[in-house]
């Protein structure tokens, strides 16, 4: 079975081909035309699905997939709102495409279709109860309860960035002071560090770098290298995100967390204290949860698994 996936950004536009068996076949990424509408936007996801299937010799294929990055209505297949795509709210991004390929069309948000990726695919599949995390710019998350993701009352369950955890901490993009994502998403560690003038200027990495390229990434690089004030930064966020981690943990009480996102790819510099500090985190509350890493292309198989977790869905 040929599946055709999208996943739409602000910024720039996946498109993969997968089987049902989570291979991806090939992929096209382009800019994401959104200066031209929602129609034009339907006509390049149209243009790009026609061009792999043409450079693959498939003759046809057999479900669509579209990940988009807010919130949707997926049993309506309509965009909800876009905070980085304007012009596309209730829009229904599904029915052009249904019309032009003549197979069904699955909508889901990015979070979701992450978690739905580990479970079809991933490091979830054993797991009923499970937590995705995603680490990045924010966070972001999904929920799988009793072997069924959860999407709440709303539809927008698992918004587990926007927990609090430090009243009257840095303020939130969503409005919040001291959300889990302002303190250990990637703008947020990257803010700690470049809002402590006095330790960068003593930093032997850090003060020969122009603020704005200081990142999540820079930070673990330069804590590998050595640097005592990133070490600090890194110590601390660790700290941090076992705070929120164990939050969950407690409030759901699921069999595994996995962590996905780009923050994920520092490995064990990463996972390894991270799994220690959840562990002394639970205090008296401990159970056994595994600490597990998300399988490295969830972004790109997200779009083929929600057209095969229809199962999954409650």
């Amino acid at each position: 079975m040929y599946i055709l996936g999208y996943d739409v950004g602000g910024t720039k536009i996946s498109a993969v081909i997968g089987d049902s068996n989570g291979k991806i076949i090939d992929t096209l990424r382009k800019r994401t035309l959104k200066e031209y509408g929602k129609e034009a936007l339907t006509n390049q996801l149209i243009v790009m699905g026609g061009e792999l299937i043409k450079r693959n010799s498939i003759d046809k294929i057999d479900r669509v997939g579209i990940i988009f990055a807010g919130p949707v209505n997926s049993k309506k297949g309509i965009i909800v709102s876009s905070p980085n795509i304007i012009g596309l709210r209730n829009y229904n991004i599904v029915d052009g495409l249904k019309e032009y390929f003549k197979v069904p069309v699955y909508l889901e948000n990015d979070a979701s279709a992450a978690t739905m990726a580990e479970k079809v695919f991933g490091n979830a599949k054993k797991f009923e109860n499970f937590v995705y995390i995603t680490l990045s710019t924010g966070i972001g998350g999904g929920i799988f309860m009793n072997n069924k993701l959860y999407k709440g009352s709303h539809g927008m369950a698992g918004e587990i960035g926007h927990m609090v955890i430090m009243p009257n901490g840095p303020l939130c993009g969503c409005g919040r002071r001291g959300c889990f994502e302002a303190i250990s998403g990637g703008r947020g560690i990257a803010g700690r560090v470049v809002e402590n003038i006095s330790a960068i200027r003593n930093s032997t990495v850090f003060s020969k770098m122009r603020p704005v390229d200081i990142d999540a990434r820079a930070i673990f690089n330069a804590k590998r290298n050595g640097d005592m004030f990133a070490q600090l930064i890194v110590e601390e966020t660790i700290y941090y995100l076992a705070v929120g981690i164990v939050n969950v943990i407690n409030i759901l009480d699921p069999g595994a967390i996995v962590i996905g996102g780009g923050i994920s790819k520092e490995g064990d510099d990463l996972f390894t204290p991270l799994k220690l500090a959840v562990k002394e985190e639970m205090k008296s509350m401990k159970r056994n949860v595994k600490i597990l890493k998300a399988i490295d292309n969830n972004g790109d198989l997200g779009a083929i698994a929600i057209t095969m977790g229809e199962k999954y869905y409650q």
